[in-house]
């Protein structure tokens, strides 16, 4: 009956001593009940990286190498404060040039024949805004030729989504009695600046 006893005592230990060599997987229970792996068992005879933990089996040591593995404990908010930004692109190389137009001309113009001479252009920019943004345009720094406030600015779109996306917006100066004797000839005569202006819609 001893000996019986020991040699089952001999065959457990034999079992054991021999268990590590399996791939074993390390686990650890998350919040939703989910079984994540936290490290991974490798083969202990692998010799590849010193860095590994050592263990005593008896009168042998061991190589039992093993790897943790991150887990997400919880998410904090990380917050901006971001102000109100808006753009438009190229807006340095974009210029208007004024031509000649029939003053009863309805699709430019539209003034009457008594206020000749009448001028129209237009420009198209691209606009890109974080907020909701009504444009529109103004015509500053005026030379003589532009007669006091016998002009008018119109922007279409005026309005454009902040999805941080560019917005097509087409800009059109008309200006009529214009006073041309007041500068000298030219092709591309400066003679006021187009400012486009922005605001928050509402």
């Amino acid at each position: 009956m001893i000996k019986r006893t020991l040699i089952a005592i001999a065959v457990i230990a034999i079992a054991a001593s021999v268990s590590y060599g399996s791939n074993i997987q390390g686990y650890f229970p998350s919040n939703d009940d989910k079984q994540l792996s936290i490290y991974n068992w490798v083969d202990p005879n692998d010799q590849s990286d010193k860095d590994e933990a050592l263990k005593v089996d008896g009168k042998m040591e061991v190589r039992w190498p093993f790897d943790y593995k991150y887990l997400t404990i919880c998410k904090i908010p990380v917050k901006m404060k971001i102000g109100m930004y808006i753009r438009v692109d190229e807006c340095d190389d974009k210029k208007v040039v004024l031509v000649q137009k029939d003053c009863e001309d309805a699709e430019t113009v539209g003034k009457g024949a008594k206020d000749w001479p009448c001028y129209y252009g237009c420009v198209t920019v691209n606009i890109l805004a974080n907020f909701n943004a009504q444009i529109r345009g103004d015509l500053q720094d005026r030379s003589s030729v532009i007669n006091g406030d016998k002009w008018s600015v119109s922007a279409s779109p005026n309005t454009i989504a902040g999805d941080g996306n560019y917005h097509p917006v087409d800009l059109c100066i008309k200006t009529w009695q214009a006073k041309i004797e007041k500068a000298a000839a030219g092709d591309e005569v400066n003679v006021a600046n187009l400012a486009v202006q922005a605001r928050p819609a509402v």
